[in-house]
């Protein structure tokens, strides 16, 4: 799971960001490497939303520093979900 997750993670950045896929690493800073604002991390959000569907509370939301704090926000929303299946 984890690295299908960053792979799309990274494809994702870059169709936001226009950088090329093998450009983005997991440890850059996705404000200051790859020029992303405020705005765009709530885009990001909505993509991941979208794409996962999962639900990226505000506060998760201020905590996208880097490419890795997507992907492990992803995992972290996916496990919650497949436990609050498992729990049903």
């Amino acid at each position: 799971m984890g690295q299908d997750i960053e792979k799309e993670v990274i494809e994702m950045l870059s169709k936001m960001t226009g950088f090329e896929p093998s450009e983005i690493k997991p440890n850059m800073i996705i404000a200051k490497d790859l020029g992303v604002d405020s705005l765009k991390v709530i885009e990001i959000a909505t993509a991941i939303e979208k794409k996962y569907k999962v639900l990226v509370k505000e506060k998760q939301m201020t905590k996208i520093k880097t490419v890795n704090d997507s992907i492990k926000l992803i995992e972290s929303l996916l496990r919650k979900k497949v436990n609050i299946r498992l729990i049903k």
